[in-house]
Formats: structure tokens, sequence, C-alpha cells
């Protein structure tokens, strides 16, 4: 629904100034369809007919075209009245998103919809009453003035702190760049360190296939083909001699969206292929703290294992904490890191004081570890319930792996049904999730969230979407869990 008055319009003459208003300011531009009479008449409250007169006025005022069965159209000439809002969106350097991606964030808005697209967890685990204690203790002086450029030094100290317990990797705070999320990293990246023309070398599937970033960056994507161990060093090998990339960008721990953990074998012949070739790592750890209790620990990170010189770590708090929570963090030589910090400060002002404080103030409490073995406990608990739900598809000729962290599950499907329309048939059906197309792999992939719905919930969104996209009767009743 959209609303650009103060108060709705009641008569035909304040519906036609509305309309004329919303024309001349590109709500609608030249050659776009207005809305429908009845629907229209719908959100205002109107009688078809005050809708009809209305757009009939319009045409009287050479505004709009009415064509027979196709409805009433803003005017092909009216350039002079409005920018060619097109042609400045068709030449941006920033590339629309996919039609499926859209589709897929405009329909998780949907209260009615079971939604398995999303890559968060759910409120039920957020920290509220252990941060709200912690809120009130922040100093306010210190947060609320422009702060460093790298980030709240008070930040940075626990995150690195953070690192040497956790990854047995000493950080310089100064060599650590605090930003809004780990997305804003890696644009940051992207943006500061590659040019167009470029290449990078990145797992196939992967997240960042649906991203428009590196397109809009200019930045070709050389796949890396996975198995059930992750990347393939072989492939990487010969990726890196045929077609010497600018860079190598991993997801190795609890993959997104496969799920899959890069083994410690693997990890060490990667290192070892890209020192060979002396080319920069990129490692995206942001699921690292969503490990599912009683699962085995993870190897160790890229950056341990490598000269720490020759890697970029970038982590997060948004994963495990809350998706509000835009605290993300990259980690990498100094200089690497200054330049970022010049390059962010074009953009904004840096993250939020007042969230910086608080997040500081989290990591350094007992509620911190606390949290984090609530959040294990928690996708265990789902993740469980989750794969017993997943026999409906098993049923149907799918197969997928137990993830041991993250927040998905990585389902091949059954059957030959595109994309687009399982995606479509899965909205009517009152469910949507994230096909495998946005993520680079072939149709017939699906990553599904197991944390964010209750388990009944996901229950019955399993069941809906399993009749929905693989469609026809089970055919086998064979477990793939």
């Amino acid at each position: 629904m959209i609303e650009w008055m103060k108060d709705d319009p009641k008569t035909v003459r304040e519906l036609v100034e509305w309309l004329v208003t919303s024309i001349h300011e590109g709500v609608w531009l030249p050659k776009t369809r207005l809305p429908p009479e009845r629907s229209l008449a719908d959100q205002f409250g109107l009688n078809r007919s005050t809708v009809a007169t209305a757009y009939l006025e319009l045409q009287a005022r050479g505004l709009v075209d009415r064509r027979q069965g196709s409805g009433t159209y803003v005017r092909d000439d009216l350039w002079g009245i409005t920018p060619d809002w097109p042609r400045y969106l068709e030449q941006a350097a920033f590339r629309p998103l996919a039609p499926l991606a859209r589709k897929i964030a405009e329909t998780r808005q949907r209260r009615d919809i079971l939604d398995f697209s999303d890559g968060n967890i759910g409120p039920e685990v957020w920290p509220v009453e252990s941060m709200q204690r912690l809120l009130a203790g922040v100093d306010l002086n210190e947060v609320l003035g422009f702060g460093h450029p790298l980030g709240l030094p008070a930040l940075r100290e626990t995150v690195s702190s953070e690192i040497k317990r956790n990854l047995n990797v000493k950080v310089d705070p100064e060599s650590l760049l605090i930003t809004a999320g780990a997305q804003q990293a890696l644009y940051l990246l992207a943006r500061g360190l590659l040019h167009p023309g470029d290449s990078i070398a990145i797992e196939k599937p992967s997240f960042y296939y649906s991203q428009a970033l590196f397109q809009s960056c200019g930045v070709r994507l050389l796949p890396i083909p996975m198995d059930k161990d992750g990347v393939l060093p072989d492939a990487l090998k010969e990726l890196v001699r045929k077609h010497r990339p600018a860079m190598v960008w991993l997801n190795p721990t609890y993959h997104n969206p496969t799920g899959v953990t890069l083994n410690l074998e693997r990890r060490q012949a990667v290192v070892a292929i890209c020192n060979a070739w002396n080319l920069p790592i990129v490692e995206d750890d942001t699921f690292a703290h969503l490990q599912v209790a009683g699962t085995p620990k993870v190897p160790s990170p890229l950056f341990r294992l490598a000269e720490q010189s020759s890697v970029l770590y970038v982590g997060s708090l948004s994963k495990v904490v809350a998706p509000g929570l835009r605290i993300g963090w990259v980690a990498g030589p100094r200089a690497i890191i200054t330049r970022l910090a010049e390059i962010r400060s074009q953009i904004d002002s840096g993250t939020p004081g007042l969230v910086q404080g608080l997040a500081a103030a989290f990591l350094s409490s007992p509620g911190w570890q606390s949290h984090r073995r609530t959040v294990s406990q928690a996708l265990r608990q789902r993740r469980d319930a989750f794969a017993h739900s997943l026999s409906t598809f098993a049923a149907r000729g799918a197969t997928w792996t137990v993830p041991a962290g993250g927040l998905h599950f990585w389902l091949k499907l059954g059957g030959a049904m595109p994309d687009e329309l399982r995606v479509e048939t899965a909205v009517n059906s009152g469910v949507t999730y994230a096909p495998g197309r946005l993520y680079g792999a072939e149709d017939g992939f699906a990553r599904l969230n197991y944390v964010r719905l209750s388990p009944t919930e996901a229950a019955l969104g399993i069941a809906r979407l399993a009749e929905a996209i693989t469609g026809g009767p089970p055919h086998s009743t064979r477990s793939h869990i």
C-alpha cells in the first residue's frame, strides 16, 4: 500500500491531485501502469467509480493513456516533467537484485508466510535481558561522540582477546577494523582492494552469488568446486594456474549455503597453494560461533594456519547474538586495515558508538559465554527436530547432510521443476525458502533455515514445502539423515 498524503483522498478532486503529484514526483514513471481501479478504491475506501472518474481526468490532462483490457499507463512523453530515472538506474554502478532474490525479500515481509529463507537466529535466543542490564552501564560520554576511525578501542580490545581465546591467534587491536556487520567488511574489501576486471576464486555454491556486490565492482567470479569436505584443492590449484585470480575468498567453517566445514588437510593444502602463488585469502568466519552442541571442534581457521599477513579475517556478532546488532570486524595487516578505515570514513562516520559500547560490554560479561552455550543447545534441539521432520522430503527423493553448525540445511531436491516455479509454488502454499540458483548452484537445490521457526512451525512448513516444490506423491521411505 502506498500512502503519499497526510490525509487519504476522499473526493475525485483530492484523488486527482494525489495522482498528479505522484506522477510528477516519479512514483509512477512514464510507461508504467497505474494501480487497477478496484485496488486503488480499496486502498482509500472509495467507490470504484470515483477512481474511474479520476483516471478519466488524468487522461483529459494528457498525463495517461487508457488501454482497453490492459489498464491505465503514464504517457511515454512525460520525461519533461520527471527525470529519466530508468536511464540513471540502468547506468548505475550497483546492479539490481536478481528477480528471485527480490521475490523472496518481498515475500518474507508477509505475516502469513512460514519463512525458511532467513539467515539469522530467532528472537527466542536473543540475549535481551542481559543486554538491557548492560546498556544501563555503558558510558555515554565515551560512545555518543565521533569515535576512533578503527572502532571503539574497548571493543577492539575485547574482540582481540576473543580471537586469542578462540583461535589462539594474537591480533593487535590496531590491526582490527570494526564494521557494521560482516557484509560491510566484505564490501570494504571488495571496493578497497579490487579493481574492475579483477577476478577472485570463490566456492561454488557460495553466498556471494546471491549478491550483486562483485558484479557491481566489475569483478569476475571464478568458481571452485566443492564436495562434502569443502573446496577441492586440486581444482583450486588448476584454477589459480590458469586464471591468476587477485584473491581467494572462502567461507570454510559452516559454509553458507551448504553447511560444509573444510577439513584440516584441505585447509593446509589451500594455504600452501595460496602461499606458493603469493595470493591473499579473505576468510569469512561469520558462522564460527554457531557450533551445534556435541559436535566435533572445527579445524583451525586459515587465519591461524597461514601467515597472518596473507589472510584477511572477517568475523561477526550479528549471526550469534542478534541480526540487529550490526557488529563485524576485519583483521589483517595494519596498512590494509588503515586503508579500509579511510575508505569507511568516506561512506559513514563509523558503526554507532552506543552499539559498539553495548557489544564491548556484552563480550566482556559472563553473559557472553552463557549465551554461546544457550545458542549451541538451541541449535542442537532445533536441528534434530528439523532433521526428523525432513523425512517428508526423503520420501520424495531429496537428499541432504545434517549440519554440525551454522543455520541451514542444504537439500538436493527430487524432480525437475525450475527454481522460479518452485519458489512461486511454495509462496502460493504459504512458505518461502532460498533456492540454490541464488548461490550459483543449478536448479533443484534449497537452503532451509532450521533455527528461525519453532519445531511445530517448521514441521508444518516442511510438509507444505515438500508437497509444493517436489511434486507428486512420495515414492520412497528411505531416510537421508
